[in-house]
């Protein structure tokens, strides 16, 4: 937990003005123009200074009427903005499994580059974008094998595969056998 100190009000504006985290949690502030209020280490527009006022918590600026920022979101405890990307990206990436998946589009669906998007989606989840993908259609491929008398191709078409070759080499990859040998039952 943060120590709580007295900081003043040109120190508060620094910290503003410099997106400093290390200010997150003692203070906040609320921008009188727009009726939002943010943390320290919020990357929206520096406001103008005569418009800014500042708040102990995020209570007493929900109290004086302030809403809270979309981009910073100040009245959780912890933000990791990063993790609220991945979360988004995953669950588009969940919905839309079976169709030809753009990453250029989902990254601007989520207001970001599509290196940016890769980077952070391997850095919390170990793996890329387009090997999670591979692993929900690798899945939902077990899945259709394994219930029904599909063929192997219309198991591959339905899991999202545009390529047969593809399916069996990601199929192959994942599983360590082939869709055949899954639905005999040879590969377990």
């Amino acid at each position: 937990m943060k120590e709580i100190t007295k900081v003043s009000d040109d120190k508060k504006w620094q910290a503003v003005v410099s997106c400093d985290r290390n200010y997150d949690g003692i203070f906040f502030y609320g921008v009188k123009t727009t009726g939002i209020f943010c943390r320290p280490s919020c990357k929206s527009k520096t406001p103008l200074r005569g418009n800014v006022i500042f708040f102990d918590n995020a209570a007493e600026s929900i109290e004086k009427g302030f809403r809270s920022c979309k981009r910073c979101c100040p009245e959780k405890i912890v933000f990791e903005p990063d993790l609220e990307l991945i979360k988004r990206a995953k669950d588009i990436f969940d919905a839309d499994y079976n169709k030809q998946v753009n990453l250029s589009n989902v990254s601007g669906q989520l207001g970001i580059s599509k290196n940016h998007l890769i980077r952070i989606f391997k850095k919390y989840t170990g793996t890329t974008p387009v090997q999670y993908i591979a692993k929900i259609r690798i899945d939902e491929a077990e899945k259709l094998l394994s219930e029904g008398d599909k063929s192997i191709i219309e198991v591959a078409y339905e899991s999202g595969f545009k390529s047969l070759s593809n399916f069996y080499k990601c199929f192959k990859e994942h599983t360590g056998y082939t869709p055949n040998k899954h639905r005999r039952g040879d590969g377990f």
